[in-house]
């Protein structure tokens, strides 16, 4: 198989790999997202809808409280003074009542946005709206002809029930409210008292920064404040969603005052959302002439925001297995430079002797297979006869001496060029030559030497071969062999003897 089609079935088997993962991990991913942001929805929405609880029953107490300040049923006026007759409402002394109810709130606490009270027929005496009193209301939907015609008002006067809801009073958005009946000593009705605080878009905004999701706040079938802003075309996008898809219906008719996680689009994204249902409490049972309730909240969050981290963990899956690949390919590349490709180099010089060149030697081709290349050359050396590596002698051209031997053939020997150890070939030589013979000559040859280097001193035979003998007993200790002769040597004008061991 060749180097690039398995580069080619490792890169696909990584690309496989890769996708796998990122499918795998970017699903699981998304699910779990999908499921952590849809109980977050559930969670948040019935944190809210307890929070406003709080702060329902809070302001029932505070109501209550109010409601039960003998100055306030003095305001009613009633009954007769010393002259016989009929005493009147007290509007200043209502006003003051309230002012000392603002004033003896804590710093941590709102100041009311209205405040009101009626005599028993529903005569409105006194309005506070934020701090300033309201001389002379404007009639509304709820105060006409100076009676204000609001249920809970009935239910204080009537039934002695102190009511605290989300109510919508024009004018002035949606309020939560507490409506309680206003008590003479001897626990008579003689009026009722009305406090209430504004739901705004600031609110919506601090729920945001309390729960961390995106919360709407609706009356009936018309949302009154968001955290998104105040844009017309976000809240015709939300009320499509709330009302003509019956996500708010689903709130108030439920068992459990919640609706069901809905996914829809707003805004370009993706988000989860739930409603639920602001619940109203009376200290009495009401009974079924009582409108239900209208107000409740939606809390959404945006389910592509927290998809958005899904997106980076698959980009870093993809990104891992592109340089695992690229790596992949670099390896194969570097792996063929540095190990396939000396290998080719030394098939080509095995080719080379199978062709008959036994001159033909294996450069050292790189660290990984230089050993190779030293015992290919090594075993040529043994088989051939010639200088193991490091052993070989060279010419003056910084050549290889290969000397002439003869290799066997079927017709009889055949003289070939052929590498052999030069040493031993002149250590067989001089082996070869009797000792007489051999003596004569090397006198011969030293004393011709001697001549030549300018020195014509006398060199007697009988000692010359005598110190050669003293000489041959030390050395061929050294050298482990069975003889040793010698041979003449000049250099730079300085003759000596060398020893060559025969083994």
């Amino acid at each position: 198989m060749s180097r690039g089609v398995i580069g080619a079935v490792l890169a696909t088997i990584i690309a496989v790999l890769t996708f796998s993962a990122y499918t795998l991990t970017t699903s699981r991913l998304e699910n779990g997202i999908q499921k952590d942001v849809e109980q977050r929805v559930g969670k948040l929405q019935e944190l809210l809808i307890q929070n406003t609880t709080l702060e329902m029953l809070t302001l029932k107490k505070l109501a209550e409280a109010l409601a039960l300040d003998p100055k306030l049923a003095r305001a009613t006026g009633g009954g007769t003074d010393a002259d016989g007759e009929t005493i009147g409402a007290d509007p200043v002394l209502a006003e003051q009542v309230f002012k000392k109810f603002r004033a003896d709130l804590s710093a941590q606490e709102a100041q009311p946005d209205i405040m009101a009270m009626t005599d028993k027929t529903g005569q409105l005496i006194s309005l506070m709206l934020g701090g300033k009193e309201v001389r002379i209301p404007v009639p509304d939907t709820y105060l006409q002809s100076g009676k204000i015609a609001y249920w809970p008002v009935e239910a204080a006067i009537e039934d002695n029930i102190v009511t605290s809801q989300i109510w919508e009073y024009p004018g002035s958005g949606v309020m939560k409210i507490t409506a309680a009946p206003i008590l003479d000593l001897d626990g008579s009705t003689r009026g009722a008292v009305l406090v209430g605080y504004a739901i705004t878009s600031p609110d919506a905004m601090k729920q945001k920064a309390l729960l961390g999701a995106e919360v709407i706040h609706f009356y009936g079938d018309e949302i009154h404040s968001t955290s998104l802003g105040k844009g017309d075309e976000q809240k015709d996008a939300l009320r499509k969603v709330l009302f003509a898809d019956g996500m708010a219906k689903q709130a108030f008719s439920s068992s459990d005052h919640m609706g069901d996680y809905r996914h829809f689009e707003f805004g370009g994204e993706t988000y989860v959302g739930i409603t639920g249902e602001f619940s109203r409490f009376a200290s009495k049972a009401l009974g079924d002439k009582y409108p239900k309730p209208r107000a409740g909240a939606m809390v959404m969050i945006s389910l592509t925001s927290a998809n958005s981290s899904v997106g980076s963990a698959g980009i870093a899956i993809l990104a891992v297995g592109f340089f695992s690949i690229i790596l992949m390919l670099v390896g194969i590349s570097l792996t063929s430079k540095r190990i396939l490709g000396p290998l080719e180099q030394i098939e080509v010089g095995v080719n080379d002797i199978i062709n008959g060149n036994l001159n033909r030697t294996f450069e050292p081709v790189g660290t990984d297979l230089d050993g190779l290349a030293n015992a290919l050359n090594v075993m040529l050396a043994r088989l051939l006869g010639r200088p193991e590596p490091g052993e070989e002698e060279f010419d003056e051209d910084g050549n290889i001496i290969q000397p002439e031997i003869v290799l066997p053939s079927s017709s009889g020997a055949i003289p070939v060029s052929a590498p052999i150890d030069p040493k031993q070939a002149e250590a067989d030589a001089l082996a070869a030559e009797p000792i007489e013979t051999y003596l004569r000559r090397l006198h011969g040859e030293f004393v011709a030497a001697r001549n030549s280097a300018g020195d014509s001193s006398e060199v007697v035979y009988d000692d010359f071969v005598a110190k050669l003998n003293s000489n041959e007993a030390s050395l061929k200790q050294k050298y482990g062999a069975r003889e040793v002769r010698f041979k003449v040597v000049s250099d730079s004008g300085k003759v000596t003897l060398k020893p060559v061991p025969i083994v």
